[in-house]
């Protein structure tokens, strides 16, 4: 058990040590930082006075801790609340379908090439759009499975609404699909209702405020996968028989699956495999066992992997796409884009004009040009420069509750057809559209609870160094405050996290690529909190005794 604390010393300093810079010039400076302008992010009032009513929420969700952290855990009422929390993500569902019903739109860039390439072939025709997809060959996946759900609504003879609007419920399902799956992760490794109550209530606020659901496109098709994995490994890690392979196989091809359509799935499933590794070497079994289970875990991982590379590949022949790997963009052009100063590291035509540039060469000179104008950038800025255009880039990253809407979700190219004369649709649209008069309300209650969120993951991290340097030194700890498998989950979210943290600080990025990792991270907030309140109450009683 030692190496696991030390262990999870080291994840949780390390957090604390990239993230905290970051998030004191959130805080301090987020609002006028210098960094590209188009990505700034106005609200009623600053970061400052924000973080202080995430302060007081946490209070508030203190206070309702205390009420529910002794509802009893029984086999009955975890049953009850399962059931409840169903019938609640049903609601979800149905209440953002009605919102999307009154604030879709027809969305430009990346999503809405992909939206009409998708009824393109449907209606007969190609993909479309240049070298477009023989560059960004990542987005064949997303294009696929909108073709497929827009082959299966036109089927439905009683389909009420146009073809496309199937596309905005499927990604309504799959928020509800996040927050059960949240919700579940928590009850599981917290054996807490009052925990997981918290939980369904805050994943639902600020997943449900989030308008990104009506924007077809990797992130919302997505987000629930992460959290999904998650949930698995945590039933993986309490399984002792041979169906432990089989959830994980699971686990590994879906996050293999949806990694070929978003990459930071890919985050996900690294940072499980990293922690999966150094658990299995942390036990206490003989050498031989250990050896023989991480192997056949990790043959299952290249299956896994094979597998959905088999399934891309019959994407491409379904689209008749033909892929050449030649011309494909690949990491270096992300990272070469990602040190741009003109964008602050966001998107810039700088990366595609070079892959254009090298039509006819080979990928490798391509790459070899890449990565000496990778080194150049950071030779000409040197090292302090360097940290600094991180710093910057992160805050750009980190500084935006709604993950960019005003910037990327918000390019309006023309309106749905009427979907509904709901009374609440001009209401709607005020508060979510960027020309509404109660904008700014968005914005602001989204960056409130997106600081919340932050500040909570840091307190899951000085939670999990204090508990495991107090385990480390037999500081006597309870099974039930630290158990090994909360213990497990907490310290893969802390690498998810870490693993995000580097991907868009060291790649192409904006606010947009962390939004369906939220699942993931609204979990570690609340995991956090609760942790903090758990403790402080257990003092509290002592001292009452």
């Amino acid at each position: 058990m030692k190496k696991k604390y030390i262990g999870t010393v080291f994840f949780s300093l390390l957090l604390l040590l990239l993230f905290l810079p970051v998030f004191f010039y959130v805080i301090y400076y987020g609002n006028n930082v210098d960094y590209n302008a188009m990505h700034k992010i106005v609200t009623v009032e600053g970061n400052r006075v924000l973080f202080l009513c995430a302060i007081v929420g946490a209070a508030v969700l203190g206070i309702l801790y205390y009420f529910l952290r002794k509802l009893p855990t029984t086999p009955r009422t975890i049953t009850v609340f399962t059931a409840v929390t169903v019938a609640v993500c049903v609601l979800f569902y149905m209440i953002n379908v009605n919102i999307s019903k009154c604030i879709a739109f027809y969305g430009g860039w990346d999503c809405g090439m992909v939206a009409n390439s998708a009824r393109w072939i449907f209606e007969g025709g190609e993909l479309g759009y240049d070298d477009y997809y023989t560059i960004y060959s990542n987005n064949i996946p997303i294009t696929w499975l909108l073709y497929k759900l827009y082959c299966f609504s036109s089927g439905m003879k009683a389909y009420p609404y146009n073809p496309e609007f199937i596309w905005i419920q499927f990604q309504c399902v799959m928020l509800s699909l996040a927050v059960l799956c949240s919700v579940l992760l928590v009850l599981r490794v917290s054996k807490n209702l009052g925990t997981s109550i918290i939980a369904l209530i805050f994943n639902i606020a600020i997943l449900g405020i989030s308008p990104w659901k009506i924007i077809p496109y990797t992130d919302g098709c997505t987000i629930a996968m992460p959290v999904m994995i998650l949930f698995l490994y945590s039933m993986v890690r309490g399984r002792k028989s041979r169906w432990s392979y089989a959830l994980w196989f699971l686990l590994m091809f879906l996050g293999c699956l949806s990694g070929i359509m978003k990459a930071t799935c890919y985050v996900a499933v690294i940072a499980i495999v990293i922690i999966d590794i150094f658990w299995t070497a942390s036990e206490e079994r003989d050498v031989r066992s250990r050896l023989y289970g991480l192997g056949g875990k990790m043959l299952l991982l290249i299956i896994a992997f094979c597998l959905a590379s088999w399934c891309r590949q019959g994407m491409y022949q379904t689209l008749h796409y033909g892929y050449n790997p030649e011309l494909e963009i690949g990491w270096s052009n992300y990272m070469y884009n990602g040190l741009n100063e003109d964008t602050t590291g966001a998107c810039s035509g700088e990366g595609l004009e070079i892959v254009r540039s090298f039509a006819g060469s080979d990928k490798a000179s391509r790459m070899q040009y890449e990565l000496a104008g990778i080194r150049r950038r950071m030779q000409e800025r040197g090292l302090r420069g360097t940290l600094n255009f991180w710093l910057r880039k992160q805050v750009m990253n980190f500084n935006d509750g709604t993950f960019s809407w005003y910037q990327e979700g918000y390019f309006q190219a023309w309106e749905y057809p009427e979907l509904t004369d709901s009374s609440f649709m001009e209401p709607l649209r005020n508060f979510f559209w960027q020309d509404g008069s109660n904008y700014i309300w968005f914005t602001t209650v989204s960056q409130g609870l997106w600081i919340f969120v932050l500040l909570g993951i840091l307190a899951e991290a000085v939670l999990l160094l204090v508990n495991a340097i107090a385990g480390f030194r037999k500081y006597g700890m309870s099974v039930r405050e630290e158990s090994s498998e909360l213990l497990n989950i907490s310290v893969t979210m802390i690498v998810i996290f870490i693993g995000m943290f580097l991907f868009v600080m060291l790649f192409e990025a904006r606010a947009r690529y962390l939004y369906n990792m939220i699942p993931v991270f609204s979990t570690m907030a609340v995991l956090g909190w609760c942790g903090i309140y758990r403790k402080c109450f257990l003092m509290f009683d002592k001292k009452r005794q």
